[in-house]
């Protein structure tokens, strides 16, 4: 008796366009560009909010997604989301943020361990991750990069 054949689908995955907007530094390649570029999608949000930024070679962002909508305290969001992103959009480069409801930029440490796993990772699969903000109110904000210099080598 033989084993009749297995129906495998045949897929595609792809990034879809929302919306855009424009960045006026072009380049992201200071821990302000940054800022600048996450700033209006999630500081005066009233929940956590973590996106990332797609980077090419240049250090141009490609894109910008919100991964994760949490609580007032915190926003879930796993590694593979961030690598997802990146791969779907070839960039060669990551920038995470999120957001402090509370105006507290201070990285709490759940946000420290996150990076620490986000960083292996990307490490694994050859993206650099050039920094995760951690954004306050009113233009305050916090680089990891510069707070947790080990993580990042």
């Amino acid at each position: 008796m033989s084993i009749p054949a297995k129906r495998v689908d045949y897929v595609s995955v792809k990034l879809v366009k929302e919306s855009s907007f424009l960045y006026k530094d072009r380049v992201c390649n200071s821990t302000t560009g940054a800022y600048q570029l996450f700033s209006e999608l999630i500081e005066d949000k009233p929940d956590e909010h973590l996106a990332v930024a797609c980077l090419n070679t240049k250090l141009e962002p490609v894109n910008v997604a919100v991964l994760s909508i949490g609580s007032v305290t915190q926003a879930n969001v796993y590694c593979r989301s961030v690598i997802r992103n990146a791969l779907l959009s070839n960039a060669i480069s990551v920038i995470v943020a999120h957001n402090h409801p509370s105006g507290n930029v201070t990285p709490s440490k759940n946000d420290v361990a996150f990076t620490k796993r986000l960083a292996k990772a990307c490490a694994f699969m050859g993206i650099n991750l050039l920094d995760h903000l951690v954004i306050g109110a009113d233009g305050d904000f916090t680089s990891l990069k510069s707070e947790e210099r080990e993580i990042f080598g």
